[in-house]
């Protein structure tokens, strides 16, 4: 569920978009950044298990 947060969020600034509420739409457009700039690092510094 967690990976589909920023698709939600994204989902969520274009409908307020649509609607001309600019406020809300730049917040939400905020939280996917910060969202995805998290989920970037998480995976970023996380080791990579491979088997060979």
């Amino acid at each position: 569920m967690i990976m589909m947060l920023p698709f939600l969020t994204a989902l969520l600034a274009i409908g307020f978009a649509i609607r001309g509420q600019r406020t809300a739409c730049a917040g939400l457009w905020l939280i996917t950044a910060l969202v995805l700039l998290a989920w970037s690092a998480y995976h970023m510094t996380d080791p990579l298990p491979i088997s060979l």
